[in-house]
């Protein structure tokens, strides 16, 4: 939760109200050349809340997108987007493509979507629960969810075992940079004795940037045999990490989980942030949201 409450305005600059927020990060969106993003969410029974999507490109600048309000809703093309949900309303947001891309879409847009949630109190903010779900149609027949990462919860190493024999089983991962500057992450693989058989380093991924790619292109090595344990490591720098596991036409995100460097002795829980609220998110009143939806 955020340590002090937003400022509401409306239209003319009044306030109207102030908000307890909550925000976290997407750290991978896909859109276009056969990839669908939708995220969905609902306003819990205790109140109303405001929705805020911010889209940024693998860079961390402003990326346009077009989008709609669910099936048969018009798109509409921005790198925001922003609405009000009575008490138990729910929303999806379908993100088609590069804006002016309609109607094929042919040219895939990635990276990431910052999400602010805004509501009247603390007890509301913390049961609002969005999901973002992946969709490759045609070619793969599965709807795959995957969580956000909350700003009350980055961390600098994270881990996620899984499977990756070069066929059928591959994985994936996706490291979102949460500091202002560029950062190389390390990577490594150890396998099913706990000794390490791999590691490699992401690109220098720009301030509030994304990078993902197939652990078999990072790490160079081969990969172990049977399920092994993949470390992200960004040193003294915060990230948030997305693990995939892909198995023939199925496809699952992986529980990835809190760690720390392979020099670390401490066995003490990680001291998570309070809060992050993003530098690229200016620190002023926010206007009042559109007319509640109906």
């Amino acid at each position: 939760m955020n340590e002090s409450p937003v400022v509401i305005k409306n239209a003319a600059g009044a306030t109207v109200g102030y908000s307890c927020w909550v925000s976290g990060t997407f750290a991978w969106l896909a859109a276009g050349s056969g990839w669908g993003s939708s995220i969905r969410v609902s306003a819990p029974s205790s109140g109303a809340v405001g929705v805020d999507y911010s889209f940024y490109d693998t860079s961390g600048n402003n990326l346009t997108l077009d989008t709609s309000m669910g099936s048969g809703s018009p798109a509409s093309a921005g790198n925001d987007v922003n609405f009000a949900l009575y008490a138990n309303q729910p929303a999806e947001v379908d993100l088609l493509g590069a804006a002016g891309g309609a109607p094929s879409y042919g040219a895939l847009s990635t990276g990431s979507v910052y999400a602010v949630f805004y509501c009247p109190d603390a007890a509301t903010c913390g049961t609002v629960l969005p999901q973002l779900l992946y969709s490759f149609l045609p070619t793969k027949p599965w709807l795959l969810s995957v969580p956000i990462s909350w700003d009350t919860a980055i961390w600098t190493q994270w881990s996620a075992a899984g499977i990756d024999d070069g066929g059928t089983r591959l994985v994936s991962l996706v490291v979102y940079n949460q500091n202002s500057v560029a950062t190389v992450f390390t990577i490594r693989v150890y396998d099913g004795t706990g000794a390490l058989t791999g590691t490699g380093t992401t690109p220098a991924i720009a301030g509030f940037g994304t990078y993902g790619d197939l652990l078999s292109h990072i790490v160079k090595t081969s990969l172990p045999q049977g399920v092994f344990k993949v470390l992200i490591d960004g040193g003294s720098n915060s990230s948030s990490v997305l693990v995939l596991q892909f198995l023939g036409n199925s496809a699952s995100s992986l529980q990835v989980a809190y760690d720390y460097p392979p020099s670390a002795s401490s066995r003490a829980q990680p001291a998570l942030r309070s809060n992050v609220r993003r530098d690229r998110i200016a620190n002023t009143p926010k206007s009042i949201f559109n007319t509640l939806m109906r």
